[in-house]
């Protein structure tokens, strides 16, 4: 059985710990966020969605799975999904659309997307990226993606009145464009990682990696969209002030609020890059301890979502009404909360080494 790849889970974990600060943020943190913050937490979402659709393309190509393995790990992760928003959101679900909603369907597509010849997946993601910016333009951009509580009276009824279908397309927290075309440039990287010699490949992805970077901060110049406040963004059909703001949706303070395509070959410039210099440093002792994250990646987003929900965003918590702080205290929270979250997924990792789990308990643990 070939071994794990330890850069992978490196990355995975680079990707969840920044993930922790950026989800953490809304409710303990005070904004508005520093520039440098958001850039930070912007990594989480890119990281985690492109590296999902490289290690599906990793094991439909190299392991040669049927298309069955895609379509029950998809069912699994859209089941997660739905009872996050239900148990522990209480929300409806199939409506915000949150990450794992769009790497569910991706792990079907890239079966059949990895098929297809080069040229062909790139001008399927070129599609995707391009076709972004017409819907937003066309159809509009919310300022927040709808939610319907299950507590209230005649959700059903309210669900109804929300334009679902749009939060799908590309109005949700993670819809399916762009970030569809973000899983499938991962499959596109990872079906050449494992096939290619290691220096041509990480070579060729600086290279590129540069490429994307360079092209993406030159876009962000030319708009230098305002960072500061959302006062004056106009998500209105064929707004000219659209790509004029990058928002910050309910405290959520990424720069993907639009997605906007200086966005997406910035951040996926910066990713190709970091792949070959992970792979290079990957003995460095205190990058593997990121590898504990990495290796039960769904068990680590399940947990800190708990968390947040219970703890860090619940006023009447055990811990008392713990609320937003200036960013020693927040860092001091962030890296507390890290820490458990890492003690807990080396307790797992440990307890499960030499045996045999059912499929969902493996999916759901990792490592």
């Amino acid at each position: 059985m070939k071994e794990r790849d330890i850069s992978v889970d490196i990355l995975r974990g680079i990707a969840i710990f920044a993930m922790i600060a950026a989800n953490m943020a809304p409710y303990n943190f005070l904004e508005p966020h520093s520039f440098s913050f958001r850039i930070y937490g912007s990594m989480a979402a890119p990281m985690f969605i492109f590296l999902a659709g490289m290690m599906v393309s990793y094991t439909a190509t190299i392991k040669a799975h049927k298309l069955n393995y895609y379509l029950k790990r998809a069912l699994a992760t859209l089941a997660v999904a739905m009872l996050i928003d239900t148990f522990i959101w209480d929300i409806l679900p199939f409506v915000t659309y949150d990450v794992l909603y769009v790497i569910a369907p991706a792990m079907p597509l890239i079966f059949f997307f990895i098929k297809l010849p080069r040229i062909a997946q790139l001008i399927l993601i070129a599609v995707i990226f391009g076709v972004t910016p017409v819907l937003q333009y066309y159809l509009g951009y919310a300022d927040s993606p709808a939610e319907v509580s299950l507590s209230e009276e005649n959700y059903l009824q309210k669900a109804s009145e929300i334009s679902v279908w749009r939060q799908f397309l590309h109005e949700g927290w993670f819809p399916f464009f762009p970030w569809i075309g973000v899983a499938l440039s991962g499959a596109f990287v990872g079906s050449f990682k494992f096939k290619t010699v290691p220096e041509i490949f990480n070579k060729n992805l600086l290279i590129a990696g540069l490429a994307l970077l360079i092209s993406g901060i030159g876009m962000w110049l030319f708009f230098m969209p305002e960072v500061s406040t959302n006062e004056g963004f106009d998500g209105s059909p064929q707004s000219p002030l659209f790509y004029k703001f990058l928002i910050t949706r309910d405290g959520y303070s990424e720069l993907f609020y639009p997605p906007t395509l200086f966005y997406l070959f910035t951040f996926l410039g910066f990713i190709l890059i970091l792949i070959p210099l992970t792979a290079k440093f990957q003995k460095n002792r205190v990058l593997n301890l990121l590898t504990v994250y990495g290796r039960s990646s769904l068990l680590v987003y399940i947990l800190h979502t708990l968390f947040i929900a219970l703890i860090f965003a619940n006023e009447n918590s055990v811990f008392g009404n713990i609320g937003q702080h200036s960013f020693g205290i927040f860092m001091g929270l962030y890296l507390l909360h890290a820490l458990v979250l890492w003690l807990i997924c080396f307790g797992v990792q440990k307890l499960k080494q030499g045996k045999q789990f059912p499929f969902l308990i493996n999916f759901i643990l990792g490592g």
